[in-house]
């Protein structure tokens, strides 16, 4: 689809913002990252612990005395969770209001926050058939009902109270573009995140709410050292060195700010997950229609010859040593 981006680059000086999963990895680098540039912060994760020490971290990054920091403890599981952190935010905020009459652009805190990036998250990587429906429910609910929750809450304040110019930001992954061995719990999570997105950038229009998602390969952040305790060894094979060709929470909390300030819809900070987000656009804006085709056409070309000599190449290989793992079949993969 042909892109008809704003010229106006977006800018979060002066803007409050509020970040899920803000206690560590791309939540907390962005929490810091938004404060250097002049934005307030409210954090929001389960643990209060990692919430004060993430709350220091940011506090140290900001540049005006203006710009306030905080952290709330919620669950964000259900919708009553994030609605009920939402209104705490923006209460809380209020408190920081400057008390004459200004208009420095730099406390708006009277405001519903006028962003919120939905960034909590956590991949369990595993066999298919070894994971349990618990297992599952709790990828769901993690990775997409904590997104969806909170962008719920969001919009609803934003149309209730008549604020124009909001932003949501949803976090998927490359897997929300595709999948493979080993994600099962997380992937179509992620490719409902996409999904919602699409839904969102639509209706919200109604609202003047502008939409964003975000697709990160591999971040090595404290989630990636937990996934790899369950991954497979297959996944591993396939996926490559993640701590030769993953970004840093820093580096990828840069690329997404980049993104935003370009006003692009899908934002993407490496090449691999680029080529898929240009073959799989659907009805969303692209980033540039002549880009937009040529990575496409790369991707056309690129990724079936990737799943067919690559992926699906090792995966079948590995059946034989699949088999005498899990001790399926006596041990003996069925011709």
């Amino acid at each position: 689809m042909f892109s008809f981006a704003s010229t106006r680059r977006w800018q979060p000086a002066g803007k409050h913002v509020l970040i899920t999963g803000g206690s560590s990895g791309l939540g907390l680098a962005l929490a810091e990252l938004l404060a250097s540039r002049g934005a307030s912060v409210t954090l929001v994760a389960r643990n209060q612990e990692r919430l004060d020490q993430a709350k220091a971290r940011v506090q140290a990054a900001c540049i005006a005395p203006p710009q306030f920091v905080q952290a709330i403890s919620a669950d964000l599981v259900s919708f009553a969770g994030c609605q009920k952190a939402l209104a705490q935010a923006t209460e809380q905020a209020a408190a920081h209001a400057p008390t004459s009459a200004s208009t420095d652009a730099a406390a708006p805190a009277h405001r519903v926050p006028d962003a919120v990036f939905c960034c909590a998250g956590a991949a369990r990587p595993g066999w298919f058939i070894e994971q349990t429906e618990h297992m599952f429910r709790e990828g769901m609910d993690t990775d997409y009902f904590t997104a969806a929750g909170m962008s719920h809450a969001a919009a609803q304040a934003y149309a209730k109270s008549g604020q124009t110019g909001g932003k949501i930001v949803l976090v998927s992954s490359t897997l929300g573009f595709m999948g493979l061995v080993g994600y099962s719990q997380y992937s179509p999570a992620k490719h409902a995140i996409k999904g919602l997105a699409d839904c969102l950038r639509s209706e919200l229009q109604l609202y003047g709410i502008s939409v964003h998602a975000y697709f990160p390969g591999t971040i090595l952040s404290p989630g990636y050292t937990r996934e790899n305790e369950t991954k497979p060894k297959l996944t591993v094979q396939i996926e490559g060195d993640g701590e030769k060709d993953g970004l840093s929470p820093a580096a990828c909390a840069k690329g997404l700010l980049r993104g935003l300030e370009k006003n692009q819809y899908f934002i993407t900070t490496d090449f691999q997950s680029e080529l898929f987000r240009a073959s799989a656009l659907g009805s969303g804006p692209g980033n540039g229609w002549l880009m937009d085709r040529l990575k496409g056409f790369i991707g056309a070309i690129g990724i079936p010859l990737w799943r067919i000599f690559e992926a699906d190449a090792l995966i079948k290989k590995h059946r034989a040593e699949h088999y005498r793992e899990l001790g399926l079949n006596g041990g003996v993969a069925p011709r």
